[in-house]
């Protein structure tokens, strides 16, 4: 089931997506995981998109015992597709896909027309952690 949601451009709507993560997966033992990962994702796309100048960033995150896919679609921008930078040591900034890339057991980013870009990752589980979640029934909520 999808948890889907739209938020403006702005680097705090971090925080409301990372809400989302933890109301979808609840004691999930990738949660912590999908909220760094959408908290990332979702700054990225309201810094270095057309989102951040007064548009939208939409949020999906699918969960399943098996996987939990995050997906963070923006306005695009000029630059085309995401790309690892290499960080100033002393800057703040400029880590969040090397990040992404060090958690997410895949990720990836596609363009899906009218200027949309969308980032996923996805984290999978081993089967002890699938047992541990197998009967949790997903509630579908937009927000």
């Amino acid at each position: 089931m999808p948890w889907i949601a739209k938020f403006p451009g702005v680097p705090e709507s971090a925080s409301a997506a990372r809400r989302l993560v933890r109301e979808a997966l609840g004691d999930d033992p990738r949660a912590a995981d999908a909220e760094l990962i959408i908290s990332e994702l979702v700054t990225n796309a309201a810094l270095h998109s057309k989102s951040g100048q007064g548009g939208s960033v939409w949020v999906e995150l699918r969960y399943s015992p098996a996987c939990v896919r995050i997906e963070v679609a923006d306005e695009g921008s000029r630059d085309g597709f995401p790309a690892h930078r290499a960080p100033d040591e002393l800057s703040n900034f400029g880590r969040g896909l090397m990040l992404v890339d060090s958690v997410a057991d895949s990720w990836g980013a596609h363009n899906d027309g009218d200027d949309l870009r969308c980032v996923w990752a996805e984290l999978t589980s081993t089967a002890e952690e699938q047992s541990h979640t197998q009967n949790r029934l997903p509630i579908s909520r937009g927000v």
